[in-house]
C-alpha cells in the first residue's frame, strides 16, 4: 500500500544548488502547474474538511480512510437507514494487488471509518458482512439505529490521520505500554493477529527485507508500471481526478517538497532510485518498531476486511497519541506476486520466518515512530462522486 516517491534525490541536490535560476527560466511557472503554491487546496481537499449530517455524513467519513495507493476503491448506497459499501473494481492494482487483497484492506478501512462515525453521530451500526453470497464485491451492509452520540478520540481523530512517510525520530523509542494499548485495540484476534518487532536485531532482519522485496517490486516492470497510472503530478490533475500519488503526501521536508515540484518529470529509474534510498535512509532506517497484520487463510475475503479495520483502528489510535504509522507493503505484495505465477516463495519464505509460523500470514507490514515531519493529506473524491444507485 506504500505510495511510491517521484523523483532522484540526486535531482533534489542539483535543484537545491539552482532554485533562484529555475524560477528565472521556467520554474516558477512550473511550480504554479504543480501546485507549490496550492497545497493541500482545491476541491480535491474539501473532504477533509466537510462535515455532513445523516448518513452523508458517514460515507463522508469512510472516504478520509486509509487505502491503497489512494486508488480509493469504494462505492457506497445510502438507505433510509442503511448504508451499503461494494467495491469499485475499476479502481484495482493490478500486478501489485493480483488477489484484490488490497483492495479488501481498503474496503475494510472505510467500514471501520464509516462505524466509528456512526456511533459519534448518534447511530447504532449493525454491520452484516457479505450479504450477497453472489457477490464478493458486496463487502458489507450497515443497518443503522438511533441511539445517544457516543463521542471518542478515534472519531476527533479521522480528519487529522495521514500516512506519515517522513522520517521519524530515532531517539525516542515506542514504550511498552503504547505496544500493550495498541495490542488491546485487535477485538478479533481469532481472525486477525497482530504482531510488533522493536528489538535492534528484528528491526535489521525485517528493514533488509523490506529493501530486498523493493528491490525485486522495482524489477518487475509490470509491478512497477502499475504505479505510473496512479501518479498525479500536475495540480490541474490532481483537481480534475482527486486521488492517487502526490509529491506533497510523501514526507519531504518543505524546501525540497517545493524543489521536487519545480523540476521536470524525473525518468522511472531516477524514481526508483529515490525510493530505494528513501526506504534505506528515512524509512526502515528511522523506524522505532515495526507490526505486522496476518489472517490464518489468505483466501477469506472476511478475514482480509477485519484486518483493514483493525490496521484503521491502529492508525486513528496512534494519530489521537502523535505517534506516526506508515504501511510498507513490498513484502506482502511480492509474496502475492509469487503466488500469483507460481515462482519460487522467496518472500513468502521470508514473511513466514518473520513471523516464526506458518499458520499465520501477513497481509499488512507497518512501520511505526514519532514523526519529525507533519503529514499532508491526500486528495480525496467527494461523497457525490462515491454514491452509486446501482448497488
Amino acid at each position: 500500500m506504500e505510495d511510491r516517491v517521484l523523483f532522484s534525490r540526486r535531482n533534489f541536490i542539483k535543484g537545491s544548488a539552482i532554485l533562484g535560476s529555475l524560477a528565472v527560466v521556467g520554474g516558477f511557472w512550473r511550480g504554479l502547474d504543480s501546485g507549490v503554491f496550492s497545497t493541500s487546496k482545491g476541491p480535491a481537499y474539501a473532504a477533509w474538511e466537510n462535515s455532513f449530517e445523516g448518513v452523508e455524513g458517514l460515507v463522508d467519513a469512510a472516504i478520509l480512510a486509509a487505502n491503497a495507493h489512494n486508488a480509493q476503491p469504494w462505492l457506497f448506497k445510502l438507505g433510509d437507514s442503511s448504508i451499503d459499501i461494494k467495491a469499485d473494481t475499476d479502481r484495482n492494482l493490478g500486478a501489485v494487488d493480483p488477489y484484490s487483497r488490497e483492495m479488501y484492506i481498503s474496503l475494510g478501512c472505510a467500514l471501520e471509518n464509516l462505524t466509528i462515525a456512526a456511533k459519534a453521530k448518534g447511530f447504532s451500526p449493525k454491520i452484516t458482512y457479505f450479504p450477497n453470497k453472489q457477490d464478493s464485491w458486496h463487502i458489507a451492509t450497515i443497518d443503522l439505529a438511533t441511539m445517544a452520540p457516543l463521542p471518542s478520540a478515534l472519531y476527533d481523530a479521522i480528519p487529522k490521520r495521514h500516512m506519515n512517510r517522513g522520517p521519524y525520530d530515532k531517539t525516542r523509542p515506542i514504550s511498552p505500554e503504547i505496544i500493550q494499548t495498541l495490542s488491546y485495540l485487535n477485538t478479533d484476534s481469532s481472525d486477525v493477529k497482530l504482531s510488533f518487532f522493536n528489538t535492534q536485531q528484528d528491526k535489521l532482519k525485517i528493514g533488509q527485507a523490506m529493501i530486498e522485496a523493493t528491490q525485486a517490486l522495482i524489477s518487475d516492470k509490470e509491478q512497477i508500471n502499475v504505479d505510473s497510472k496512479w501518479m498525479r503530478k500536475s495540480w490541474q490533475d490532481i483537481q480534475k481526478y482527486k486521488d492517487g500519488i502526490t509529491t506533497d503526501a510523501q514526507g519531504l521536508p518543505t524546501l525540497t517538497r517545493i524543489i521536487a515540484k519545480m523540476l521536470p518529470p524525473m525518468s522511472q529509474e531516477q524514481n526508483n532510485e529515490f525510493w530505494l534510498n528513501t526506504l534505506k535512509d528515512k524509512h526502515v532506517g528511522t523506524a522505532a518498531a515495526f507490526g505486522f497484520i496476518a489472517v490464518p487463510d489468505l483466501t477469506n475475503d472476511l478475514q482480509v476486511v477485519k484486518a483493514g479495520q483493525l490496521w484503521e483502528r491502529l492508525h486513528l489510535w496512534a494519530t489521537s497519541k502523535g505517534l506516526g504509522m506508515q504501511i510498507m507493503n513490498q513484502l506482502s505484495e511480492r509474496r502475492d506476486r509469487e503466488l500469483s505465477l507460481n515462482l519460487t516463495p522467496q518472500f513468502g519464505d521470508k514473511l513466514r520466518e518473520i513471523l516464526k509460523t506458518s499458520e499465520w500470514h501477513s497481509i499488512i507490514q507497518f512501520r511505526m515512530g514519532y514523526p519529525t515531519i507533519e503529514a499532508l493529506p491526500s486528495p480525496r473524491r467527494p461523497v457525490k462522486d462515491v454514491i452509486d444507485s446501482s448497488i
